[in-house]
């Protein structure tokens, strides 16, 4: 009888945590459930649908994503995650998104470059050269490629309040570059419930 009550009492135990998870993201200041997912094509790497995905974020007063409504029209969104694929690789994918004449509207499609410049990136890290200094300890170089949009689109699908701010889902693709031409193709992009702190003018508290 105790052995069954065990078991009933760590069913239970996981039920209730399984249904209060975002709300336990929520006090300790993750963004849980929120997966964000792509697939790459093309770039040094030689990727043909490598997917990267990441199931959490962080969300603090001094890190989250945000969307700043502007009150003489247009918008700011700016989200930042790491990801990672099957295979260890990792890469952060970013949007800096900056529409100055559009209002925010849901399924609607916005450009993920302006004026020449792109509003998202992905980047990866890579070992550099290594150096030895004359203490005899060695330094590697950490060296960044960051592939900015050249073109592509985000369409945010939904928005649902959560407390004080709100979950917000949508889908992009685009084209990468970097700055010695080498190029990759992100498709099927896709976040979903990510946590984002909604704000005008001023922008979310830091």
């Amino acid at each position: 009888m105790k052995r069954l009550l065990r078991i009933s009492l760590v069913a239970i135990s996981v039920v209730v945590f399984s249904a209060c998870a975002k709300d336990f993201g929520y006090i300790i200041g993750l963004d849980t459930d929120a997966p964000i997912s792509l697939t790459l094509y093309g770039s040094r790497y030689e990727w043909e649908g490598e997917e990267f995905t990441s199931d959490g974020g962080v969300f603090t007063n001094r890190n989250h994503p945000e969307m700043v409504i502007n009150s003489d029209g247009g918008f700011k969104f700016d989200l930042r995650r790491g990801l990672e694929s099957a295979s260890g690789k990792e890469a952060t994918l970013y949007f800096y998104l900056e529409n100055l004449h559009s209002d925010f509207e849901l399924d609607k499609v916005y450009s993920l470059t302006l004026l020449g410049k792109g509003r998202a990136c992905v980047d990866f890290q890579e070992r550099g050269a290594t150096t030895t200094l004359p203490s005899g300890t060695t330094v590697t170089d950490i060296i960044t490629l960051c592939y900015r949009a050249v073109d592509g689109y985000i369409i945010f699908t939904s928005r649902e309040e959560y407390g004080e701010d709100y979950l917000l889902s949508g889908e992009f693709e685009f084209r990468g570059r970097t700055t010695d031409g080498d190029e990759i193709e992100v498709r099927q992009g896709k976040f979903t419930n990510c946590r984002i702190c909604f704000a005008t003018e001023a922008g979310c508290p830091k």
